[in-house]
């Protein structure tokens, strides 16, 4: 079926679902005919409308199979949707590893793929809906396509939920209903047939032997990451790991393209992003191959970056991941490579520059480059391979997000590819907090005084709000210092000493990635890497103010990621549990080793003690030693809390999590 003629049904099977909706009776009939509408729209074998009751936390269905499932402890992939706000697909369901029967699969069914949206109103969760295909009976994968027919209804489910909570009229056919079929209409257009190159053909029909592989990859990545206690590695394999998830992605568009389809150039899906940490992870990804080709490779990532932006974010990690890889692919061995990532606060706009000292281009090839199944020269290809679509498709993609990629270049000289995009801010404040206790003495140990690479490290702590006469590159320590950015080549026993006893802040430069990770004398000390993103450890290693300490008690899994996640941009040193009675031990311990918490974000229904009980316990502990009381917040979103067991807490964080509820309890202790 073409897909002119698929969206067209969606259209007439949508108006009349919606005209039955205006005449059903009842609740439990508008419910069942809105399902039926749900399972047409996406060509589903089962469809779920759940309403959400903000006073007991429960997800409701209103149909004749009632069913309600508890929020305050949210489990299986619709507890991470309702936590997140934010629509997944799951192809593979049952192997998810969010996957719980009792939430995901109630009635046993044999799904094999699902599709969950949560309905929000000015980011006020209403409901959640939820489509699924049974194995065998529907044997396509749900895709972005689906995603948007349901989107498209988004208001009208509003309209829906509202009239059953109020029992009022039910909404007819009317204006919003034409806005419906213009969305369907637009989907068409996203998704219009085109000719295809017979190189893309043939690109498509290898993708199921890419697909597999970097499936597998994932896997093994994940059971590494299980197993793996270093911080540093550890996040070098979520890195991997993010690059296999980002290959499948890839080859997925492929096969769409493929199956005749195109992404719009007009089309962009933003979201929000922790800046520095979603520019920095794309440019980590490519650091161990940078050391395998020996390439001097520098990133610098302003400082003054809105720590929050929105923007489409998978268009902008594919022309920077295209960019970077071009350059690596083109740069010599012992080369240089920059990446560079400036904040323009008069417009608002990233400024992204990737510059190499590469092979150069030719004058009159250059024009041809962001034309597809472009090369530059007709030996390139046969040397460097590739098929000329990256630049082509990465100047698209950045024409969709507002800007223009320009290049610069010169043959044996090098290039430069450049672009600068506007960005919506969503939390205007800097993603590094300037030092303002200039009262220090900097001294960046190495052999190598004038190498760039300790001229580049001075640069960036000058851009922090250090003066440059209290930074000094040497090859030997200086009188008064208070703080020691040390080269490999530099390490003695005398200085890890100083290090531990806090005679100076130390921070170790490796020479080479994870050249010291099996080095047990330098435990506890604090280590970065030449060729990967420093700005994070060079400025918590200098700067003055103290990290709030923050424990995240919770047995769910779920919920511990997402705080973390939400509590990236804050400066803040986090520890996770579990179960209640460790977590006792531990607010006592830090409490013991004068290194207590400032913050615990604490769940009610956990195995062993009970938050209320924990809290009332280390409470006393508290009065019994005369402590400063910890600043407690209460995330069981759990209504019906005594009177006295509320006043334990300080604060509350409903569910599901709101980022800016999350982040005011770090920032009311900040303030104190």
């Amino acid at each position: 079926m073409s897909m002119k003629i698929e969206i067209l049904e969606r259209i007439e099977n949508l108006t009349s679902s919606i005209e039955e909706v205006s005449q059903a009776k009842d609740k439990v009939e508008v419910c069942k005919t809105i399902e039926m509408m749900l399972k047409d729209l996406t060509h589903s074998d089962f469809a779920s409308l759940f309403i959400f009751d903000k006073d007991t936390q429960m997800l409701s269905k209103k149909n004749e199979r009632m069913l309600e499932l508890s929020m305050i402890q949210a489990e299986g992939c619709i507890g991470k949707v309702y936590l997140t706000k934010s629509s997944a697909i799951y192809n593979h369901l049952a192997s998810d590893k969010n996957y719980v029967q009792a939430y995901d699969n109630p009635y046993n069914h044999k799904l094999r793929a699902q599709m969950l949206m949560p309905v929000l109103e000015k980011d006020e969760l209403l409901g959640i809906v939820r489509v699924s295909r049974a194995i065998g009976a529907n044997k396509r994968s749900y895709t972005q396509t689906d995603l948007d027919a349901l989107m498209s209804i988004e208001s009208y489910l509003i309209k829906i939920i509202k009239t059953i909570r109020l029992n009022q009229e039910l909404p007819s056919y009317d204006e919003s209903t034409k806005n419906i079929q213009y969305k369907m209409e637009e989907l068409e257009e996203e998704n219009k047939v085109e000719n295809k190159n017979d190189m893309l053909l043939f690109l498509s029909s290898t993708v199921h032997d890419i697909r597999t592989p970097a499936n597998s990859l994932y896997g093994f990545l994940e059971l590494l990451e299980e197993q793996i206690e270093d911080e540093r590695l550890k996040e070098f394999v979520i890195n991997a790991k993010e690059s296999a998830g980002f290959i499948n992605t890839l080859t997925t568009t492929i096969l769409d393209t493929a199956k005749n389809k195109y992404e719009s150039t007009n089309n962009t899906k933003s979201e929000t992003i922790t800046t520095v940490k979603f520019l920095s992870d794309i440019a980590n990804t490519f650091a161990a191959r940078m050391l395998e080709k020996k390439i001097h490779y520098f990133i610098y990532i302003s400082p003054k970056i809105p720590k929050e932006i929105k923007i489409d974010a998978l268009k902008l990690k594919r022309v920077l991941m295209n960019l970077i890889g071009n350059a690596y692919k083109f740069t010599p061995i012992k080369q240089q490579i920059d990446l560079q990532i400036l904040w323009d606060d008069s417009r608002n706009s990233i400024k992204f520059s990737v510059k190499d000292t590469g092979i150069g281009i030719e004058k009159k090839d250059q024009e041809k480059l962001f034309k597809a199944f472009s090369q530059a020269q007709d030996d390139t290809h046969k040397k460097y391979g590739g098929t000329g679509l990256g630049l082509a498709i990465s100047a698209g993609y950045v024409s969709d997000l507002g800007g223009e990629l320009k290049l610069k270049s010169e043959v044996d000289i090098g290039s430069e590819f450049y672009f600068d995009i506007p960005v919506e801010i969503i939390d205007n404040t800097p993603s590094y907090e300037k030092f303002y206790n200039l009262d220090k003495k900097i001294v960046i140990l190495t052999d190598y005084v004038d190498a760039k690479y300790p001229k580049f490290i001075r640069k960036y702590l000058i851009d922090l709000g250090m003066p440059e006469e209290k930074i000094v590159i040497s090859n030997t320590l200086k009188k008064h210092t208070t703080h020691v950015i040390c080269f490999e080549e530099k390490i003695s026993s005398e200085i890890l000493e100083a290090g531990k006893i806090k005679k100076f802040e130390l921070l170790l430069v490796e020479q080479k990635l994870f050249s010291l990770l099996n080095n047990k004398k330098i435990n506890d000390i604090k280590v970065t890497s030449k060729d990967t993103y420093n700005g994070e450890a060079l400025h918590s290693t200098v700067f003055s103010g103290k990290k709030v300490k923050v424990l995240l008690l919770d047995d769910n899994k779920i919920n511990i990621s997402l705080l973390e996640s939400m509590l990236t941009t804050e400066y803040v040193d986090i520890h996770t549990c579990l179960d209640g009675d460790t977590g006792f031990e531990m607010l006592t311990q830090a409490a013991k080793n004068s290194e207590k918490f400032d913050v615990v974000y604490l769940d009610e229904h956990m195995p062993g003690m009970l938050g209320t009980e924990l809290l009332r316990a280390f409470r006393n502990y508290e009065k019994k030693y005369q402590l400063a009381p910890v600043y407690a917040a209460s995330i069981s979103g759990d209504p019906h809390l005594s009177g006295a067991e509320e006043g334990l807490f300080n604060a509350f964080v409903n569910k599901p999590f709101n980022k800016e509820e999350v982040r005011e309890v770090v920032q009311s202790v900040k303030n104190r």
